[in-house]
């Protein structure tokens, strides 16, 4: 769940088009065309990257004239088959996989039950990755694949993280004193 208070805009006097804040957005709100980038302002998740990317300081965060919240209701999706998302995408429900945002496992579970089909369309209904975009983005990858949803390659995804589950097994066999084996055992319950 996020509260959005801000909203990019574009001075179209200094673009240069160069397309930096159209590669980096995670919610697909800007787009640069003729030359020029707008703002979607029903996309716009007011992560900054925009303004951190843009080499001709043309981009800038106001105030939206009214919050936009950003949040799936868990509780109107198939408890079991949230649980079971979660399960097999090795995350507890309650988990936060997103320390910027505070989103939960349980949340963008909810969210692919309700039709997210991508990273975008998670950031879009969630927040998730509307904010550093590193940590949680390896976990939502794990999630997606557990719901049988194949995310097709995108230069502003990085399906890795930092999980235990993502040792391949071999590696795992030959540093036997890290018990990596007997961690993910417990771990899974």
């Amino acid at each position: 769940m996020k509260v959005v208070t801000l909203l990019a805009a574009v001075d179209e006097t200094k673009c240069n088009g160069d397309k930096r804040c159209q590669r980096i957005c995670p919610a697909g709100a800007i787009r640069v065309e003729a030359g020029l980038a707008s703002v979607d302002p029903e996309r716009c998740v007011a992560c900054g990257k925009c303004v951190d990317v843009c080499t001709e300081e043309a981009v800038r965060l106001n105030v939206r004239p009214e919050p936009r919240i950003l949040a799936v209701d868990v509780a109107a999706a198939d408890p079991a088959r949230v649980e079971e998302i979660c399960r097999k995408a090795h995350c507890r429900p309650a988990l936060q996989i997103c320390a910027c945002t505070g989103t939960e496992a349980r949340e963008v579970a909810a969210a692919i039950l309700g039709g997210a089909k991508s990273p975008e369309d998670l950031v879009l209904m969630t927040g998730i990755g509307s904010g550093c975009g590193i940590y949680c983005m390896g976990v939502v990858f794990r999630l997606l694949d557990a719901a049988g949803v194949r995310v097709p390659e995108d230069p502003r995804w990085h399906p890795l993280s930092l999980s235990l589950w993502d040792v391949p097994d071999e590696l795992a066999r030959k540093y036997p004193d890290y018990y990596l084996d007997e961690d993910r055992k417990v771990l899974s319950g």
